[in-house]
């Protein structure tokens, strides 16, 4: 067998409603409105490459998980799930990977002409996409399978929105023609985004923000409620910029 590196092509490059990775779901079908497009590229010929996918409700994305910042190989990673237990890398799905391949289950909503248009996604825009394939429940699914870890509980989080967010909100889904952004963020901040750092400074009301779309949603948590505080346009995604000094905000007790 010939063990030398094998180049992987990319298919296409996913647009994402999730701008930064910050914010994007950790598993797929955690937030059914986090919408996406793939368009394949021209040398696959899509018009004979994609017919019969149509057909499917499903369709699994092989990605390359593009932004990762690890310099080293980390055998043992930190499941947000198990607070603070290790397991091995991989028992995980965890991006941080010899080879960073991501495998993701998408709801498969139309294919018009080269264009793939998906819901319930968990990748960043401008994700390379290495392959798609159909979902098969007959072959895909395994009803007795046993879930390791993962039967632990995972903590969530209360969402509210103070009364400019909701403002905030109304003037957003007027621009991007959507009505269901309370939905979309109470679905995105009730998995609790925050790493260990935030955490420790959110008893201090540490305003964070994560971009969606055209915006940034800024939000504070306590008493384990995710308080969406505003929507802002036009800043930066630098997150010196966004962090540095944090911004603490007061809610009403």
């Amino acid at each position: 067998m010939d063990t030398r590196a094998q180049p992987l092509k990319i298919v296409g490059i996913l647009r994402s409603c999730f701008r930064e990775k910050f914010g994007t779901p950790r598993q797929p079908r955690l937030v059914p409105g986090a919408t996406a497009e793939l368009t394949i590229a021209k040398e696959f010929l899509p018009e004979h490459s994609l017919a019969g996918l149509s057909g499917f409700s499903h369709v699994w994305l092989i990605s390359y998980f593009h932004l990762n910042t690890n310099k080293k190989f980390r055998p043992k990673v930190h499941p947000p799930r198990l607070r603070g237990e290790t397991i091995g890398l991989f028992a995980s799905r965890s991006p941080h990977r010899p080879t960073p391949l991501g495998l993701s289950l998408a709801r498969l909503v139309s294919v018009d002409g080269a264009t793939l248009k998906l819901s319930g996604i968990d990748l960043v825009d401008g994700t390379p996409i290495l392959d798609v394939k159909p979902y098969i429940p007959d072959w895909d699914s395994v009803p007795d399978a046993a879930s390791g870890w993962t039967s632990a509980p995972f903590p969530t989080l209360k969402v509210a929105f103070a009364p400019r967010a909701r403002r905030d909100m109304a003037a957003a889904e007027k621009r991007l023609k959507r009505t269901d952004l309370e939905t979309l963020l109470s679905d995105i901040l009730r998995s609790d985004l925050r790493n260990p750092r935030d955490k420790s400074q959110s008893a201090d009301g540490l305003e964070l923000g994560f971009f969606l779309h055209d915006f940034e949603a800024r939000f504070v948590v306590r008493r384990g409620t995710a308080t969406v505080t505003r929507l802002l346009t036009g800043t930066t995604m630098h997150k010196k910029d966004r962090r540095t000094p944090p911004t603490r905000i007061e809610l009403a007790r």
